[in-house]
């Protein structure tokens, strides 16, 4: 086995305390990058995360900086709940009286309650009794948000934490803790599980690991096309997949968040094999992690490990790494010194003093793999204790549920469609990286990266074309701002593609409820003959009458039909002009206007970020009161909008 260096440490007394709420990771990351920093710039900083909050260790920390994120519609993340109800509750007003803080929240601008964790925290702990020593940070992840968090940190962060040191050393400093963490800290490779040692308590390492250990383990139990002339090749298909809700899954919400953890390409497994020293036939190998500290069983000292162990090898490499994007800087980090190429550890040294490099080398439209990357700066050996511990994680990704609890309480489904687009030449950037003196060998980098051919999205691809009927996942199931209202009034679902997913559970949910308000779907996809979605659902669902759509009048359909209206827009058409969603909701003004502005109605939202934002800015045509009505709406969860890409 592979051996790393243990961590087992009574730590010095910390002057800054680093909170994080994070439900992907970003949060975690931003403020593993600001402890670092801080070392740097002389100030003693751990992070902390706030699944381990307690009223007792939060007041006693005497300066604290917290990096939250906001998920879904303004909520906290899974792990900062609990400190997010106890900061909120007036009761504790007080509390914290003599701290100083500051906030950096982390959210996305296309929800209406953008930041809402950095705004509500941000004010909270000043109520709290708490002083602000800096301004609240804004991070928008549909722009920028590394520039933001560069931006927020560079304007005056460092000196602002400096004041506040002081003058809390000046009224008596900072008690000593004394904390002890054991860390992994080597990797055992046995043919089979029985041959592994034994491990006492583990726990999760982070945020993702948490996930892993956490998620229940589903069966695939179908997997269907929707389209009617699928080409996967060309990047051109959407499946319904059904996974069996058991255990944490069981009771799932209507329009509920899938979270779902994917696997890389076995091709990218399989090009990381040759530099991490191993061949196909170890991927069956069983691995376990241990440390000196966690050895004895019934030890009261746990083990942080990245992921549940044992496991086999190929398990680890597909389903815990991420091995489709440029190692992060964390990892160059840590692998750089460690490298057997000496010349490989330099041209990463260079890589890493270059900060524009590094964000070309990011870029999302690059599409750059970790195998390509290694090989491109010529690394031909890492650890494998070293690289399991520093890759990043796989992070799991969200999908909203297509399916009614009250229909299939023991089915779960997910409308995914593939992730797909031509890649970009990297001549340009592999041009500029040879002037650096980063790439090792220019024209094998050159062949190598030449005619990449198309980018397939990770989890998308392999839900597509490489899942099976009987598969595990992990997958775990939230609630969303995606539901019925409760009142007896209008609904209004817009979806276009795999958007329409959320509303096949709608309708179905309809179904079976005593409403007598109308229900109307608009929905848009390319060409009704070629990817028209769960087409004849929706032909069993409507009411012919009101439908607004000729084409289906000629279809069978169900005594049960929720559907008051269905209105499709096609944007390629074999004969005519293209027409969107947002152009039927043009349309039939009259209607939506009178719906939401007489009968208090709602409307769902969900698709991509363009076709979202283009359907707010038709109901700000239609509504009166323009946009401002819109925005008020949104805030008052009367119209919602779950919009991604």
């Amino acid at each position: 086995f592979l051996v790393a260096q243990l961590v087992l440490s009574e730590a010095m007394a910390p002057q800054v305390q680093i909170f994080f709420g994070s439900q992907s990771g970003t949060a975690e990351c931003f403020s593993e990058e600001l402890c670092e920093e801080a070392s740097e710039q002389g100030i003693e900083a751990e992070v902390l995360d706030l699944q381990d909050f307690t009223v007792e260790g939060f007041v006693s920390c005497p300066l604290t900086v917290l990096v939250v994120s906001t998920y879904g519609e303004g909520e906290p993340t899974d792990n900062a709940i609990s400190f997010h109800k106890w900061a909120m509750d007036p009761r504790n007003d007080g509390a914290l009286k003599g701290r100083r803080f500051c906030v950096m929240g982390l959210g996305d601008m296309n929800y209406a309650r953008f930041n809402n964790m950095g705004v509500e925290i941000d004010s909270s702990l000043e109520r709290l009794g708490a002083t602000r020593i800096y301004k609240r940070g804004v991070g928008d992840d549909s722009q920028d948000i590394a520039e933001d968090f560069k931006k927020w940190k560079e304007g005056g962060l460092w000196p602002a934490l400096k004041a506040a040191i002081a003058q809390v050393e000046s009224e008596g400093g900072f008690k000593v803790q004394t904390k002890v963490d054991v860390n992994a800290d080597s990797v055992v490779v046995a043919a089979t599980d029985a041959e592994l040692p034994k491990s006492g308590a583990t726990e999760a390492s982070d945020v993702l690991a948490r996930f892993y250990f956490e998620a229940a383990q589903a069966e695939v139990k179908m997997v269907r096309q929707l389209r009617q002339t699928p080409d996967p090749q060309g990047g051109l298909s959407t499946v319904e997949v059904e996974l069996e809700a058991t255990g944490s899954l069981l009771g799932y919400s209507l329009g509920g968040t899938m979270s779902l953890l994917p696997e890389n390409d076995p091709d990218d497994v399989a090009a990381m094999l040759p530099i991490l020293g191993l061949n196909e036939g170890d991927l069956n190998k069983s691995i376990t992690f241990t440390a000196k500290g966690a050895k004895a069983e019934g030890s009261s000292v746990r083990m942080r490990q990245p992921f549940p162990t044992p496991c086999k090898l190929g398990v680890a490499l597909a389903r815990y790494c991420d091995l489709s994007r440029v190692p992060p800087k964390k990892m160059l980090v840590a692998l750089q010194a460690r490298l057997p190429d000496i010349m490989a550890g330099e041209r990463i040294g260079r890589l890493l003093a270059n900060e524009e490099a590094m964000k070309m080398l990011h870029a999302a439209p690059l599409c750059c793999r970790m195998h390509e990357f290694f090989k491109m700066v010529g690394v031909k050996q890492i650890d494998l204790f070293d690289f399991l511990t520093n890759c990043p994680r796989q992070k799991p990704r969200e999908f909203t549920l297509a399916s009614s609890p009250a229909a299939t309480p023991g089915r779960l489904t997910m409308c995914v469609s593939l992730t797909s687009h031509e890649l970009p030449d990297m001549g340009d950037a592999l041009q500029q990286l040879c002037k650096l003196g980063i790439v090792a060998d220019p024209a094998a980098a050159a062949k190598a990266l030449g005619g990449r051919g198309r980018f397939f999205g990770m989890c998308s691809a392999w839900l597509n074309t490489r899942l099976k009927i009987g598969q595990k996942v992990l997958a775990k199931q939230r609630n969303s701002a995606l539901h019925l209202p409760e009142k007896d009034v209008p609904v209004i679902m817009v979806g276009a593609g795999a958007g329409v997913a959320p509303f096949r559970g709608f309708w179905e949910d309809l179904r079976r409820l005593p409403r007598n308000a109308p229900a109307a779907l608009f929905f848009g996809c390319r060409h009704p003959e070629k990817d028209w979605l769960y087409k004849d659902e929706m032909a069993g669902a409507v009411k012919l009458p009101a439908s607004g759509c000729a084409a289906l009048q000629k279809m069978q359909v169900g005594n049960k039909r929720p559907l008051a209206g269905l209105y499709t827009a096609f944007s390629r058409p074999e004969s005519g002009e293209g027409q969107y969603v947002q152009d039927q909701i043009r349309k039939q003004g009259p209607s939506v206007k009178h719906w939401m502005e007489k009968m208090e109605g709602s409307i769902f939202i969900c698709g991509s970020t363009a076709m979202g934002n283009a359907v707010l800015d038709a109901l700000a045509e239609v509504l009166e009161g323009g946009r401002e009505t819109v925005d008020d709406l949104r805030k008052k969860d009367r119209i919602v909008a779950e919009m991604w890409g």
